[in-house]
């Protein structure tokens, strides 16, 4: 296990470690070929061979660093969470958060970063302080902001604004657990990230409580635009939470989003599918979809389940579990079948894991797991026992990791972002990843 040694106002962050389960292959001697370029020959050889094939499938950290560093920010900047990240067509990276001075506060807003040189330098092109109000000058802040490249150069977010007319109010009503109001909107860059247009509201009815969590637009055959999102229930509703996935479909680039297509929904609501993460297979267009997956009745989450659909999102297969003990999940398709998956683990020990499939997430090889980041700040607030719908909501408030995004590189690595840090720190971080 090793160790960052930096340090933020008191708060350790540590370095990302191996799990040290590794693949072996059998080894080639006896098989009528040569071995592979690096592997040796004669009686001492089998273990080194093994050792050799294991350390070139091995997932491994090529770098890491902040993006954001809290400890060295202005109070209102401190706290980070909802991390995302983008490539666009000229390599140029684009990462944006939501920072604060909590992580929940009236002063919440976007930030956007950009790299150009593959995550290890970054510049602030862009926040929203003191620029929560909405139009109509209702108080609020952006709770989330996230971003795609829909034609070349041109960037369009997605965010979420959360009313904050009571300051005081958290965001899920701590009788009824329902959600203070939010409005998903679009918002369009045309200098890459530096300056941003005018906020589009987009209607989700008859959803309630919507929230695009955490994903921007995606496109669709025949020209056709996604917005993936996900709803639970409004503020003073007594009644049981109902939570869904979906997608809106906008014909129109965006002007107008009449049309939703279901993704996933427990037909009883036995369990609860949340915070939807997305890929695409690079060749065939299918789909596929990861979800921190709880099970309310016994008040304790489930392993990742994944469901995958067809190229133009009409249908999909009934989510089922991966095996993978994470929460937020977002799969990184590689190329081929080839499928990463980057994912928060609230267990011990408590991190930011990875893990690699070979049939796009059907299975996963799981002695090839890898632990990006590891807190050093102790077992997560509720991460043992069973947790009722407010305990499981405020110990959201407190987690100390997450959210961790991941987008492949032109040279085949992976760049993962995620939040971390200690209990009133927390910064935005990268990670290269050799899959």
């Amino acid at each position: 296990m090793f160790h960052f040694g930096i340090a933020h106002s008191g708060e350790p962050l540590q370095e990302a470690f191996s799990l040290g389960r590794r693949f072996h292959s059998a080894n080639f001697a006896g098989r009528g070929r040569s071995p592979p370029p690096g592997h040796a020959q004669g009686p001492d050889s089998d273990a080194r061979n093994a050792a050799a094939t294991a350390d070139r499938h091995a997932l491994k950290i090529i770098d890491r660093g902040f993006i954001h560093d809290g400890g060295k920010a202005e109070p209102h900047q401190r706290s980070c969470a909802r991390t995302t990240v983008l490539a666009m067509h000229d390599e140029t990276l684009i990462a944006s958060c939501r920072l604060g001075s909590e992580r929940q506060s009236v002063d919440g807003h976007e930030a956007v970063f950009a790299s150009a040189d593959s995550g290890r330098t970054w510049e602030l092109r862009h926040h929203g302080y003191g620029q929560g109000a909405w139009e109509d000058g209702t108080p609020g802040e952006v709770f989330s902001f996230s971003v795609a490249e829909t034609s070349p150069g041109i960037l369009t977010a997605t965010g979420i604004w959360m009313d904050r007319t009571d300051p005081e109010l958290p965001m899920a009503n701590p009788v009824t657990q329902g959600f203070l109001p939010m409005r998903m909107f679009h918002t369009t860059s045309t200098d890459a990230g530096f300056t941003w247009g005018p906020r589009r509201r987009m209607e989700a009815r008859p959803h309630r409580a919507a929230s695009s969590a955490t994903q921007a637009v995606w496109p669709l055959p025949d020209g056709l635009l996604a917005q993936p999102y996900e709803w639970w229930k409004e503020y003073d509703d007594p009644s049981p939470g109902r939570p869904g996935c979906c997608f809106r479909i906008s014909r129109d680039g965006g002007l107008s989003w009449p049309e939703f297509l279901p993704v996933a929904r427990h037909p009883r609501n036995l369990l609860y599918y949340w915070d939807l993460r997305l890929g695409v297979h690079p060749e065939s267009g299918q789909w596929v979809a990861m979800f921190w997956t709880h099970d309310p009745a016994a008040g304790a989450d489930l392993d990742v389940h994944v469901a995958w659909g067809a190229p133009d999102a009409r249908s999909w297969t009934t989510p089922v579990g991966s095996g993978l003990p994470g929460q937020h999940c977002q799969p990184v398709p590689l190329g081929g079948d080839r499928l990463l998956a980057v994912y928060s683990h609230r267990g011990d020990p408590p991190g930011i894991a990875a893990s690699i499939s070979d049939d796009f997430g059907r299975t996963w090889d799981r002695d090839r797991d890898l632990m990006i980041y590891e807190s050093g700040a102790g077992t997560e607030p509720g991460a043992r026992g069973r947790r009722s719908q407010k305990e499981k909501f405020d110990d959201m408030k407190a987690w100390r990791f997450g959210h961790p995004r991941g987008v492949l590189l032109r040279d085949g690595t992976v760049l993962v972002v995620f939040y971390a840090g200690g209990d009133d720190v927390k910064s935005a971080c990268w990670a290269r990843v050799k899959p």
